[in-house]
């Protein structure tokens, strides 16, 4: 028989034992699902950008070195040229500067191209990278030219 003693004992450490096997379980399973992986949470967004904007974008890190693609919708109201699109995250920098991709007033580009090879994000990891479009209008010719900046960021 046990005394008072030993059975408020035992009671404690059941009660507890209980609590202390729930958090585990709990933290297993939040640890499963990637709560402690908060690169895998980042949904992609975009902020920033004006009469360039920025329809939609990828990371593909499957080959030796990662491209970003990039398809702009012309906001401007006229015919665009883009010249050259920027890719930076603090001081590093990519850039793609032989763009030539007409875009007509209202229109999508097709998906343009930059190799990040001095950024090199790996597959999964969570980026935010600020982007700068440099384009000129058409009939004003490449003389003057405009910059459409953002940011944009995600898992890659």
């Amino acid at each position: 028989m046990i005394g008072k003693k030993g059975q408020s004992a035992l009671e404690y450490l059941m009660t507890y034992g209980w609590a202390i096997l729930i958090i585990i379980i709990v933290g297993g399973v939040l640890y499963y699902y990637g709560v402690f992986s908060p690169g895998k949470l980042v949904g992609k967004s975009k902020v920033g950008f004006s009469d360039v904007d920025v329809d939609a974008w990828t990371i593909d890190t499957s080959g030796a070195t990662p491209v970003m693609k990039i398809k702009l919708v012309n906001k401007v109201g006229k015919d665009i040229n883009i010249t050259d699109i920027t890719v930076a995250s603090g001081a590093t920098t990519d850039s793609n500067t032989t763009v030539n991709e007409k875009v007509s007033a209202g229109e999508k580009s097709s998906f343009i191209p930059i190799t990040l090879s001095n950024l090199n994000p790996s597959s999964g990891s969570a980026y935010k990278y600020d982007v700068t479009i440099t384009y000129y209008i058409t009939e004003y010719g490449p003389g003057t030219t405009f910059k459409s900046a953002g940011t944009l960021s995600g898992t890659a």
